[in-house]
């Protein structure tokens, strides 16, 4: 009778070792009849966890570990914001805001101008160029001035300097060849910006 005991005993260790191999190789913990093995500390049939009071330190370490990691995104995603990201913010241009009215004036390293003059009012639209040999007025003049709001991408948090930077950028100019550029801008958001620049 102790000899079955024995082997009684024997088999339980054996299945109690084979399911922890089976655990450690990916297998759920659960044995043929879908019970989980109360032996490893897994969960018993009725969802309660038993065994290894340690299993419930790891799962509340875990979830305070990822609870930090979105705090952490969220300080990121923050910093972002202060360091200039997302608050150009909307990624809407000039154009996109509308335009009341603009004027710039530039003046290059050869002695040689460019004006550009732009009033909205009314839904009527006033435009006027002039370069070195080459002028225009009306639609010509409000389509190639458009044309340059399309691409110009002004905001609250930037200085004169990067703003004149991204007028250069948007008339696809070399910085190395301007001497002075002088822009202003009015927005149909009361947003207005006065930029002079020197170089």
């Amino acid at each position: 009778m102790q000899w079955k005991r024995m082997t009684t005993l024997g088999l339980a260790l054996l299945l109690s070792a084979c399911g922890t191999a089976d655990d450690q190789n990916g297998d759920d913990g659960m044995n043929g009849s879908g019970d989980a093995m109360e032996e490893n500390g897994d969960m018993n049939g009725n969802g309660e966890a038993t065994g290894n009071d340690d299993n419930g330190d790891m799962t509340e370490d875990l979830s305070n570990d990822m609870a930090d990691d979105g705090n952490r995104q969220d300080e990121m995603d923050g910093m972002d914001d202060m360091n200039g990201e997302d608050t150009a913010g909307d990624g809407e241009t000039a154009l996109d805001k509308g335009v009341r009215e603009m004027e710039l004036e530039i003046q290059f390293t050869d002695d040689t101008e460019w004006e550009f003059e732009y009033e909205a009012e009314n839904d009527e639209v006033d435009a006027e160029v002039e370069k070195e040999d080459d002028s225009s007025e009306g639609d010509d003049a409000r389509e190639e001035i458009e044309g340059v709001l399309e691409n110009l991408q002004i905001d609250t948090q930037q200085d004169d300097e990067e703003m004149a930077q991204e007028v250069i950028s948007a008339l696809e100019l070399n910085e190395d060849d301007i001497y002075r550029l002088e822009f202003f801008i009015e927005l149909e958001n009361d947003e207005m910006y006065n930029v002079q620049q020197t170089y």
